[in-house]
């Protein structure tokens, strides 16, 4: 729905459930969440959040109490995040931990961040640092894995049970992983020592994982097909 659109379905909603959302306003009055509310109704109910003061604080919060409750326009969510990433290059944050920074201060996930967040606050890879991992270009690779053995290696059982847990819910578009914290501080110390966060160390295992997965399944699939061709040619109808 556009503004119009949802100004006059406030005004229905209202009639019908009651004015269910208060204005949130900060600190000095400022409108944190509801300008549509105030639009349908300059009457509509407001609630002060007096721990909210500044600018940053006040984005953080209507970011929060949007995404949270509503769907939230992708433009207005890159608006929101471009400009907190202004506030944090003002003041002398490095561009490359802008992500990091905006994902602390939310509590949203690393790649919902990642996904909205202006280009320009997103650090290159290619423009970073050298790898602190040893050079593996000139290392030989003798033969191929089989698809036995690419299959095998995924179908092994972790040598940790019980350390992970996923919990999927109807109401979100995400799922949550949950990790026992001693595994979560062992992989977090490792990621540091790297110097790499650990949100983005846990993503590249996630999808390092999955690549070979999508491999093994290649060909087991070649297999499949070759395996029925032979058996056309020893057996042609």
């Amino acid at each position: 729905m556009d503004g119009k659109d949802i100004i006059t379905y406030l005004k229905v909603s209202s009639e019908r459930a009651g004015r269910l959302y208060p204005v949130l306003l900060d600190k000095h009055g400022n409108v944190i969440d509801g300008l549509h509310r105030l639009s349908a109704d300059e009457k509509w109910p407001k609630v002060t959040v007096e721990g909210v003061e500044t600018e940053e604080q006040r984005l953080i919060a209507r970011l929060v109490s949007n995404v949270c409750r509503r769907n939230v326009p992708v433009k207005e969510k890159r608006e929101m995040l471009g400009r907190l990433g202004e506030i944090y290059i003002a003041e002398g944050v490095d561009p490359k931990k802008i992500a990091e920074m905006i994902m602390k201060k939310t509590g949203m996930s690393y790649p919902w961040v990642m996904k909205y967040l202006p280009g320009k606050y997103k650090a290159d890879p290619k423009k970073g640092k050298r790898s602190k991992l040893p050079n593996l270009t000139n290392v030989k690779v003798l033969r191929r894995r089989t698809e036995e053995e690419l299959l095998k290696e995924l179908l092994t059982p972790p040598q940790r049970n019980g350390v992970l847990e996923v919990k999927k819910y109807a109401n979100t578009h995400f799922v949550n992983v949950v990790v026992e914290k001693s595994f979560y501080e062992e992989f977090e110390k490792t990621s540091s020592e790297l110097g790499v966060s650990t949100e983005i160390s846990m993503l590249k295992a996630l999808e390092d994982h999955h690549e070979k997965m999508k491999k093994a399944l290649a060909l087991k699939k070649l297999e499949e097909k070759a395996g029925k061709q032979n058996e056309k040619r020893q057996n042609p109808a």
